[in-house]
């Protein structure tokens, strides 16, 4: 967690500019005996358009994190991921809070194909993402991500990981 505020920080002294792409996010996630902390970069949209009161875009988005097991398994404890997410988002209305809700789907390598006492068994893995939060203004954003990573049952066993985390993020 004080990796997540490390990185939060400078976001959040940054001075305000419009909500423009791109946009950089950290994240944490704690569950049992894993967690997982990280940072995204959201790029402007290959598709928008307006749905009345909703504004809906394409986004392709590239993350990087690090996942970390302190439970007592023998397996390894710490593992690195790298992914590239087609994110759909959708956010309603265009000033002062603005909820959002997304959806993305992509792919993702692992640096290891185990972790505590999960069996990847390949480090290609597919993911899947949704998501709700809060625009805050033209520049920050706050809110909860679930995301699920697996191999598809390309080969087995196929443990896979679920995820709910928190996000913290700013435009620039």
């Amino acid at each position: 967690m004080k990796f997540l505020m490390c990185l939060a920080l400078p976001l959040l002294a940054a001075g305000s500019v419009s909500a423009a792409e791109p946009a950089i996010s950290v994240f944490h996630s704690e569950y049992e005996n894993y967690d997982r902390t990280g940072l995204s970069l959201r790029l402007a949209p290959m598709w928008a358009t307006d749905w009345g009161a909703w504004h809906v875009g394409l986004h392709p988005e590239f993350e990087l994190s690090r996942f970390r097991y302190d439970g007592s398994s023998s397996g390894a404890d710490t593992m690195n991921q790298a992914g590239a997410i087609g994110m759909l988002r959708l956010v309603r209305g265009k000033s002062g809070l603005r909820p959002y809700a997304e959806l993305g789907l992509g792919g993702a390598l692992l640096s290891r194909t185990d972790l505590g006492s999960k069996e990847f068994s390949t480090n290609f893995q597919f993911s899947e993402h949704v998501g709700l939060g809060l625009e805050l203004g033209d520049r920050f954003s706050v809110g909860w991500r679930f995301s699920h990573y697996s191999n598809g049952d390309i080969e087995m066993p196929n443990d896979g990981i679920d995820l709910h985390q928190f996000v913290i993020g700013a435009s620039f």
